[in-house]
């Protein structure tokens, strides 16, 4: 979006052009951080565990097998782990 395109928006709508950016990234973070938290949830689910630490500990006690998969189970639940983190943070700071 362009300055000028944001300065048309906000006048319609009778914002501030401020505030428009301002709902706009926070709208764009809520709906980023859904889908992260969905995604996490859905691994969540496939291995029946609640965080990093569960899928760690399941895994050194054999209930998880080792494979590519799990792997890039693994690596992907700790990036939406991180990520959901830093998104909550950034919202917080709207």
């Amino acid at each position: 979006m362009t300055n000028e395109t944001s300065t048309v928006i906000a006048k319609a709508l009778d914002l501030k052009k401020t505030e428009l950016q301002k709902e706009s990234l926070k709208v764009f973070l809520e709906r980023e951080l859904l889908a992260k938290k969905t995604e996490l949830f859905s691994l969540a689910v496939k291995y029946n565990l609640k965080n990093i630490k569960s899928f760690v500990e399941a895994a050194r006690r054999g209930k998880i097998q080792e494979s590519s998969e799990t792997r890039e189970d693994f690596f992907r639940w700790d990036y939406l782990e991180k990520r959901i983190s830093m998104l909550g943070k950034l919202l917080k700071s709207l």
